[in-house]
């Protein structure tokens, strides 16, 4: 009998578009129409037919990376075909001229203008884009949280180095109760010498909704920058930079939107483009520019194909979907013995994260247990918690699954 491993190889030299996969039989294609559900739980169950996550599988880590669906496997598997049949005239030709149809859905996508978007490869890139030329100077201060992803310490300690700033980290409270005290803990630290307030969107310990607009009135009072990292945030939660009131907004493709692996955007407010000049935008912000060199047109165009997904889909839909399945994880999570919930509950600052510590488990144990059933959750070691996402794809089921085998190993 021929292999699986032979078959899924013989396929793709003879040219098969479609790859056979051992989870799920796959009917639905890039032509399903998500309008035809009957109802949300039709909807979000086509959603996860799309996925290539075998049925068995509870995937619980999208705040890590998400699992693209079909349409954006197959956008860059069609994409790359065609590059490769004429690269140089693809590439700086007609599949080349494509990358600009995404920076304007970007736009769309979190409402501002094309001219205020530039495609990354990720979060890290967009914040060290600005880390690197942003003009601050030694005594300058920067503002952040004791809770946030090591892409943006980076550039903090880049900052450190070579300006000589001075970072603040502000310690919030776990888990935060309302918009007001979490505004009020990073009020009360700003001073004279403060320039620049840099906090996650959502943030990636807690799955805490940063109130930006409420923290936006203070900085645009003061002249400080509001920075927000947004790599949680896109599929998530819908996302109007122009609300929020931030001058810059850094994010991945690769997360919640369920796009191509290393593929972002960073949106640059027009009273800050002045300001952030790397070399990297030096020739413009255009996909590829004689600064910028040659871009990954197959990943940049799945990045678009991802980003319609969720529009075909509802984003507020989505988000709703996710703060439902969260709300319900949490409160089993307060029935079970030995869990300290480190999320906030308020709807305000609430999302499809939902993460927890472990009173007297090791976290990384638990978690291997639960591996081991095919459960993949997140890790946190510096509070010894567990974090888990609750994507659209989620469902009610996958989640009472995992809170039992949890239970399990903390009896």
């Amino acid at each position: 009998m021929t292999s699986r491993r032979k078959f899924i190889k013989a396929g793709i030299l003879s040219g098969l578009t479609t790859i056979p996969f051992s989870g799920n039989s796959f009917s639905e294609t890039t032509s399903v129409d998500f309008r035809l559900a009957a109802n949300d739980d039709e909807l979000f169950a086509m959603a996860r037919r799309q996925l290539l996550i075998p049925e068995n599988r509870i995937y619980l880590n999208t705040g890590t990376l998400g699992p693209s669906p079909l349409p954006v496997i197959e956008t860059v598997s069609k994409v790359m075909r065609q590059l490769e049949m004429n690269p140089a005239n693809e590439n700086f030709g007609p599949l080349g001229n494509e990358m600009e149809l995404v920076r304007k859905k970007v736009a769309d996508f979190i409402h501002c203008d094309i001219n205020e978007v530039l495609l990354t490869r990720n979060t890290t890139e967009g914040l060290n884009l600005i880390a690197q030329s942003l003009p601050l100077k030694e005594g300058d201060e920067i503002i952040t949280t004791t809770l946030e992803h090591g892409g943006l310490e980076v550039g903090l300690e880049f900052m450190t180095k070579t300006k000589g700033v001075i970072v603040k980290k502000v310690e919030l409270p776990l888990p935060g109760n309302s918009s007001e005290e979490i505004v009020e803990a990073i009020n009360k630290n700003i001073s004279n010498h403060t320039k620049m307030i840099l906090l996650s969107h959502v943030n990636t310990i807690t799955g805490l909704l940063m109130p930006f607009e409420a923290i936006s009135k203070i900085t645009q009072s003061k002249g400080i920058y509001l920075i927000a990292d947004g790599a949680q945030a896109p599929g998530l939660v819908k996302i109007d930079v122009k609300k929020l009131g931030v001058d810059a907004y850094a994010t991945s493709g690769h997360k919640w939107l369920l796009g191509p692996k290393e593929t972002g955007f960073l949106y640059l407010d027009p009273r800050i483009q002045n300001k952030v000049t790397p070399i990297f935008t030096l020739s413009g912000f255009t996909a590829y520019s004689a600064s910028s060199g040659t871009r990954n047109v197959a990943t940049i165009l799945g990045l678009g194909s991802a980003i319609d997904w969720h529009t075909q889909i509802g984003i507020e839909k989505i988000q709703e979907r996710a703060l439902q399945l969260r709300n319900y994880c949490l409160a089993e999570l307060k029935k079970i013995k030995g869990v300290k919930i480190i999320s906030p509950e308020a709807r305000s600052l609430s999302t499809g994260i939902v993460s927890f510590s472990l009173l007297s488990a090791k976290n990384n144990e638990v978690a291997d247990t639960l591996k081991q059933q095919d459960i993949i959750v997140k890790v946190l070691p510096q509070l010894n918690a567990i974090r888990i996402s609750c994507h659209c794809f989620i469902s009610k089921k996958d989640i009472d699954t995992f809170l039992k085998e949890l239970r399990k190993r903390l009896l």
